[in-house]
């Protein structure tokens, strides 16, 4: 087991003496809670080395590492610092992930209201632990310290371990048993403590426990080792209030004129040009050029220019937006960029987003590189994860194994899977487990693809040959889903005073009652041509219902009946039945007229 090494804890600002007494106790507790927990990693490995094998040790991640899920931690902590740390220690791969996924090995952080933190750990084969520590203010270590309770945790190997890090008792302890040995005296201030020699790991933890008790707890808006400020004002950084207090300072209130460089604001910051925050912000920050915070930014950010910040939990409003980690609400400006996942909204002209999960982005042009995507709105859409649910825009394209929804001009699905396409061109590579509704459509395989023309690679494609009662023969493809099929055809009405070409174009389905037998129901447009000019002379609109049987695997005959509808615009052309129709309507540029009919054809496979 990984032990990282815990930096020393800096010194804290010079106080009363009673505030030095309780800082040098709390700082005495996280040292004796560090000491032993090097005590127990080192007993860990002896034990490892000299004791038996045994059947009930726990089992290491697999190769294909552990899942991570962040809910609700505090703000202060970055999940990819986080997560980078738990790898670090597990020596294997960490993923964060939105959800726990049955089956899969997964940690559970999550945040308690008095700042603490709980750490959960489901193995693959249903074992659970979980433990709740305290943790050290500054981001790094608290990282650490998550980290190493992470491996315990999925090895298994301190029940302890919580103690050492300062978990509370049950509300009705059992009752306590006399002690052996006096409590050791705390030290003075400015005096290193260390536990007593052959002190037990209980008792250490237990004396840490009581100097986190007896130690104040910083703010959480707050920065150890920095100095708070009501009130700072700068012309540029170091000119100004600065110039006294140095930048390492946490302002309440602050003001800029051209620039300001502070490691904290727990409060408002105003300024004419660029705000700089180096550790965190808890508030909100207002210029007119940049706000930028290299640490995470609980708030919101306005500006007219740049927002930057390490992580978000809240807004940014300007007219670029950059988030370097996970953002929780809204970035809303010409163009927004979160590295992280976003779990609220981007807005905006261009939206770009390289998290593990995205919830919605609504623009003009918008890219989701993530795992999971769930709404995309605008002209131009791409997603490039392993998931997308909803895609909504002009053109959208989605990328990754599973596709749900895809609603516009031109969609194209390029992974495994997709739910539903609409739209006038529908691509997917490919199989679709939903419908297709478009004038084109293509994909590999498809139960449902509604269209004027559909291309199914793996679909159904037959040859048919059939004849209707006024002398016009056809032969054409039908090409379609499993359910849905286009019609192709050309041929020649062979009867009647002059020969004339015919092309027909339809749309059907097919219902399957046998493994031999079949019903189409299919309706059809058939356009009449003069040979020589090629000029319309008739259309017919033919609705038909057909039986098929299949002799052979490879050919069928069907036959059925058919209602037809002749349009021409005079009456001697629309007279295609050779056993006379009823008129529908006549004037002086066209004529309608119907008639029942019959189709009998051959169909090969």
């Amino acid at each position: 087991m990984n032990t990282p090494a815990l930096a020393p804890l800096p010194a804290p600002p010079r106080g009363s003496p009673r505030g030095d007494r309780k800082t040098s106790a709390r700082g005495a507790g996280l040292r004796a809670g560090v000491l032993l927990l090097h005590a127990l990693a080192a007993a860990g490995a002896l034990a490892a080395v000299t004791a038996p094998p045994a059947p009930a040790l726990a089992e290491e991640p697999s190769a294909s590492g552990v899942d991570l899920v962040v809910d609700g931690a505090p703000w202060t902590l970055d999940p990819d610092a986080v997560r980078a740390a738990i790898g670090s220690e597990l020596g294997a791969g960490v993923t964060l992930a939105p959800a726990a996924t049955a089956g899969r090995p997964t940690l559970v952080l999550r945040g308690e209201p008095d700042g603490r933190v709980t750490l959960s750990y489901s193995a693959a084969d249903g074992r659970r632990i979980e433990r709740t520590i305290d943790v050290p203010a500054e981001p790094d270590r608290a990282a650490e310290a998550i980290a190493l309770l992470a491996g315990n945790l999925v090895r298994d190997e301190a029940a302890e371990l919580a103690a050492a890090f300062g978990k509370r008792p049950p509300e009705a302890p059992p009752a306590a048993q006399p002690e052996t040995a006096a409590r050791p005296a705390p030290p003075a201030a400015g005096e290193k403590s260390a536990p007593p020699r052959g002190a037990r790991p209980a008792q250490a933890g237990r004396g840490a426990q009581a100097a986190r008790a007896a130690a104040p707890k910083p703010p959480r808006c707050a920065l150890p080792g920095a100095k708070a400020v009501l009130l700072g004002a700068d012309v540029l950084p170091l000119v100004g209030t600065s110039t006294f207090d140095g930048t390492n300072v946490v302002r309440r209130y602050s003001l800029n004129l051209i620039a300001g460089y502070t490691a904290g604001v727990a409060g408002l910051e105003l300024g004419l040009g660029v705000n700089i925050a180096s550790s965190f912000l808890c508030g909100a920050q207002l210029s007119s050029v940049a706000n930028l915070v290299l640490g995470p930014a609980r708030g919101a950010q306005i500006t007219m220019g740049l927002n930057v910040a390490g992580s978000l939990q809240g807004a940014q409003v300007g007219s670029l937006n950059v988030a370097a980690g996970p953002v929780t609400g809204a970035q809303g400006g010409v163009f927004n960029v979160a590295i992280g996942a976003v779990d609220g909204a981007q807005l905006g002209a261009a939206n770009v987003a390289a998290g593990a999960s995205i919830d919605l982005q609504v623009g003009m042009a918008n890219v989701a590189v993530s795992d999971a995507t769930d709404v995309q709105v605008g002209v131009a859409n791409v997603a490039a994860g392993a998931a997308t649910d909803v895609q909504v825009g002009v053109a959208n394209v989605a990328a990754g194994k599973s596709t749900g929804t895809q609603i516009s001009v031109a969609n194209v699905a390029a992974g495994e899977s997709t739910g539903l396409q609409i739209g006038l061109l529908n691509v997917a590579t490919g199989k679709v487990g939903g419908a297709q509704i478009g004038l084109v459509n293509y994909a590999d395989e498809s139960p449902f693809s509604l269209g004027l023309f559909n291309f199914i690679r793996k679909g159904r494609l037959h040859v048919d040959v059939w004849g209707l009662e006024s002398g016009i023969v056809v032969a054409g493809l039908k090409n379609g889903s499993d359910h849905i099929h286009n019609i192709y055809g050309v041929g020649l009405r062979t009867i009647g005073n002059r020969p004339l070409l015919v092309s027909a174009l339809g749309l059907g389905g097919r219902i399957s009652i046998h493994q031999r037998a079949y019903i189409d129901l299919d309706v059809l447009g058939y356009t009449l041509h003069e040979p020589s000019t090629l000029k319309p002379a008739a259309t017919i609109a033919q609705a038909r219902a057909l039986l098929g049987f299949r002799l052979f695997p490879e050919l069928a005959i069907f036959g059925g009946p058919s209602v037809n509808v002749a349009f021409s615009g005079t009456p001697k052309d629309a007279q295609l039945s050779p056993y006379g129709s009823a008129p529908l309507g006549s004037d002086a540029s066209s004529t309608e007229r119907a008639w029942p009919g019959v189709v009998l054809g051959v169909q090969a496979f």
